[in-house]
């Protein structure tokens, strides 16, 4: 697989919400543009400025140098392919979750892009609790945007299917995400972390977003029925699972729900439906006592995306 490094530097104009991103880059000359200027002519027309393979690009974000590595798919590209973030768990790292995980391979055999965001220090500051992140003021939100803006750049993809993937820290940093973010990211996917009580206290986002969240009963980390924790990365204090879709089905405005179903034995899925711009909130509930990754993630991502609104 071929990889290649690309080192940026970009000037924030704004710290809060999508944030207007300046970029100045040796690697390529393509203006930036920002999500609300993307125009219908503009989705259907597909480029790659990456070559297929994977790669490492440095920005440099509020006088941090932050990485992600991002993989683009073989053959040409399609116009209404996805761009999906993945946010590491805590103390864990974007090269270690690329192997840990089957998201690659199943999202890059649908052609979409996918692309692997490295923690300050293995963490993210989700907007609560006490990571090391958090206590650096790390903004990841921002950080967020830039990679968003810089890909526009490099590849192109449907600023319509764009999906946050996260797990545990990571997770609880999808939801930050959804809050403060939902003007250019349409789907995000927590797995094993929920909304906290800061968080839900204060989301507003910008317009409706899909939710498709994954815990697991006996979480021995971050506990289901919700409620204060502590690790060894720090602490903090959640929704129960089923709170916090039931706060996303708010948010979105659906009106029905929640409809439950249990596709196995183990399996139990909470769905919302008929909310507002065609968004979906649904809790996969998972009878087990680990806290880890889904092992069938890649396609329950693929599967996601497949249920956002054309």
């Amino acid at each position: 697989m071929r990889k290649s490094l690309i080192i940026a530097t970009l000037v924030l104009a704004t710290v809060a919400g999508a944030g207007a991103v300046g970029l100045t880059s040796g690697a390529t000359s393509i203006p930036n543009r920002a999500h609300g200027d993307v125009t219908a002519a503009s989705r259907t027309t597909a480029f790659d400025h990456l070559s297929s393979g994977e790669h490492w690009i440095y920005l440099m974000v509020d006088g941090l140098q932050r990485l992600f590595i991002v993989e683009v798919p073989t053959g040409n590209p399609v116009v209404d392919r996805a761009l999906v973030l993945v946010y590491h768990g805590a103390l864990d790292t974007a090269s270690n979750t690329i192997t840990e995980t089957n998201l690659l391979p199943e999202v890059t055999a649908k052609h979409d892009v996918i692309a692997f965001l490295q923690g300050y220090e293995d963490t993210w500051n989700e907007g609560s609790g006490s990571t090391a992140a958090r206590l650096a003021h790390v903004n990841d939100v921002a950080f967020t945007a830039a990679v968003i803006a810089r890909l526009r750049t490099l590849v192109s993809f449907d600023p319509r299917r764009v999906a946050a993937v996260g797990f545990s820290n990571g997770a609880i940093m999808v939801e930050d995400l959804g809050c403060h973010q939902a003007a250019s990211i349409d789907l995000i996917v927590p797995v094993e972390g929920q909304l906290s009580t800061a968080q839900s206290s204060s989301c507003s986002p910008a317009r409706p977003i899909s939710v498709y969240e994954i815990h697991q009963t006996a979480d021995p980390l971050i506990p289901y029925d919700g409620g204060y924790f502590q690790t060894s990365v720090g602490y903090d204090t959640m929704l129960s699972a089923p709170d916090s879709v039931a706060r996303w089905a708010h948010l979105d405005g659906c009106t029905k729900g929640p409809v439950t179903a249990k596709p196995s034995s183990t399996i139990s899925l909470s769905e919302y439906s008929k909310c507002r711009g065609g968004a979906f909130v649904t809790l996969r509930t998972i009878d087990g006592d680990q806290h880890e990754w889904a092992p069938d993630i890649g396609q329950l991502v693929v599967q996601a995306l497949a249920k956002l609104p054309a």
